[in-house]
């Protein structure tokens, strides 16, 4: 029979909010193609016990959960094959993690059920007042992908905006919720690609919903960030050789040779400049293709919405 609760939310109209650290991580691994269903099926609304899928939720931790407001999380597997498998789990290892070290990203979590790549499905829980960063693991029966319940009282907690627990598993610290390419300050270029700026653009074809179609970005993002990562080192390189020059020049001039220093370090800076022009030229290339892909991200989006299947029924 369905709740007291459910009734309510009807005859409210079915108000709806997922709660601000739940959208965030949504997004951001939606990003990467994932499914991440957060609206609950018929199942998980007309449940006895309405849980965190449901806008009126009565299984609250610390406190009561405030109605109206979802916090709770499905992150599927790509397919059911052995490597999405890993991914999932690989996923929740890195919440995990974090939830322990108290990532700040990740303090929102009240517990996760997830199942190991042999079939082992558990549930950890953070739920010690005494102690918010002990865990608790016992068995569960929500398999086959991750749930996220969240606590009563981060609503509006803006600490996971660009937590990123891909980008933390892949040794990357960056936020892809935006798919933003990384700032030049955070590769350590600086005169190199002075005056440009990150690019914010989105890979729709990395939707599920549109499984098939190719990623020409992919290749030239990553050809990009070798470029910049090696720039990087190449301008530390021409620094120490720059110095080194002059210091040349200076005790050849001494003795009373002539010798400048300026048509070699200018040959280096040519050469700079080159792979400069390269990186602005890609950068324009990934801008363009960003624009031209506009018109499918927005079709894509009003195409796939956050309401999981009734055959998902567990938390």
């Amino acid at each position: 029979m369905a709740s007291q609760g459910y009734r309510d939310w009807l005859n409210a109209g079915r108000p709806y909010t997922l709660i601000r650290p739940a959208k965030a991580v949504q997004a951001t691994l939606r990003g990467y193609g994932l499914t991440v269903y957060d609206y609950p099926n018929d199942a998980h609304l007309q449940a006895n016990t309405p849980e965190d899928h449901t806008p009126f939720s009565v299984t609250g931790w610390p406190g009561p959960n405030k109605r109206w407001k979802a916090r709770a999380l499905d992150i599927m597997p790509r397919s059911d094959s052995s490597a999405h498998r890993k991914e999932n789990a690989d996923i929740a290892r890195q919440l995990i993690k974090d939830r322990d070290a108290g990532h700040p990203g990740a303090m929102w979590i009240k517990y996760l059920n997830w199942t190991d790549e042999k079939g082992n499905c558990n549930q950890e829980r953070w739920t010690d007042s005494a102690n918010p960063l002990r865990r608790t693991t016992r068995s569960s029966s929500d398999r086959g992908h991750v749930h996220i319940s969240g606590r009563s009282d981060v609503d509006d907690d803006d600490r996971a905006d660009e937590y990123d627990p891909i980008g933390r598993l892949q040794g990357r610290d960056y936020s892809v919720a935006d798919s933003q390419l990384i700032a030049n300050s955070e590769r350590g270029v600086t005169a190199l690609v002075a005056g440009t700026d990150p690019i914010q653009f989105e890979f729709p074809w990395n939707d599920q919903a549109a499984q098939g179609f190719p990623n020409p970005l992919n290749q030239m993002t990553a050809k990009l960030d070798r470029l910049i990562a090696a720039a990087a080192a190449d301008e530390t390189r021409d620094l120490a050789a720059t110095a080194a020059i002059n210091s040349l020049v200076a005790a050849i001039q001494g003795g009373g040779a002539l010798l400048e220093a300026e048509p070699i370090i200018a040959a280096i800076e040519a050469v700079r400049a080159q792979t400069h022009a390269e990186v602005v030229r890609l950068q324009e290339q990934l801008a363009a293709a960003e624009a031209q892909n506009q018109a499918l991200a927005a079709a894509l989006k009003e195409a796939t919405s956050g309401r999981q299947p009734d055959s998902q029924t567990a938390e």
